[in-house]
């Protein structure tokens, strides 16, 4: 990730890079199975991020941090600033990132969150350990769908029977990223309060960055942040 570089050397840099390569793992998966899949998300839809905010990981909000440092850094010194302006008329209610007015409606893509990568093409495991997958709720009903039924839960083996290929498993790719920092993966705050304790990790880790060592200096202790 381009976006990370300036934070080479630090943990920071280890933390967003790995997630990085999770999630282009997620992408490579997602992309055979789209290619057997009769469902498809209609072009410009976004429904499940309507009503939706994800709660995100610390690596999560750090790359996300890096990646609008990168291309958006004026709105990423909003958010810290209090200016921060969501492009939605009623941001308390779902993503604050979320454009109803744009036919591509999340305006941090590239950034976003791992659940954001996940919905939609990735299936789930049952009581019984097994894989198993649900086409997305808000398919329309006049979906190109091959005449296969939207609502109902496919197993595995079933999947493997009817298209010859099954979706990557969400607890799996989860797995792997909660294994970047397993210290803090089991706190998990809303998108935007984790955004803005990341944004000022990372702010902090520039000026430390940029600052000329003093002669016989120890290396600087990064803080923690502070969960608020």
């Amino acid at each position: 990730m381009q976006e990370a570089s300036v934070f080479k050397g630090t943990a920071i840099y280890q933390q967003i890079t790995e997630l990085d390569s999770v999630y282009t793992g997620i992408e490579d998966e997602q992309t055979e199975w789209k290619k057997v899949t009769p469902f498809h998300c209609p072009s410009g839809c976004g429904s499940c991020c309507v009503d939706f905010e994800p709660d995100v990981m610390e690596v999560e909000a750090l790359y996300l941090a890096a990646w609008m440092l990168h291309h958006q850094k004026e709105r990423a010194l909003s958010i810290l600033d209090g200016s921060f302006v969501s492009p939605r008329p009623d941001p308390d209610s779902g993503c604050a990132f979320f454009d109803p007015e744009s036919p591509y409606h999340c305006t941090v893509y590239g950034g976003r969150a791992l659940i954001c990568r996940l919905f939609g093409y990735t299936g789930d495991r049952g009581k019984d350990g097994l894989g198993r997958w649900k086409p997305c709720k808000f398919l329309p009903e006049n979906a190109e769908d091959g005449g296969e039924h939207r609502k109902r839960q496919y197993s595995s083996a079933e999947l493997q029977e009817r298209f010859g290929a099954t979706p990557p498993l969400m607890s799996d790719i989860t797995a792997r990223a909660i294994a970047i920092d397993p210290g803090t993966a089991g706190k998990r705050y809303p998108l935007m309060e984790a955004l803005a304790i990341a944004l000022r990790r990372l702010q902090l880790a520039l000026r430390f960055l940029d600052a000329p060592p003093e002669p016989d200096s120890p290396a600087p202790d990064f803080p923690r942040p502070r969960a608020v």
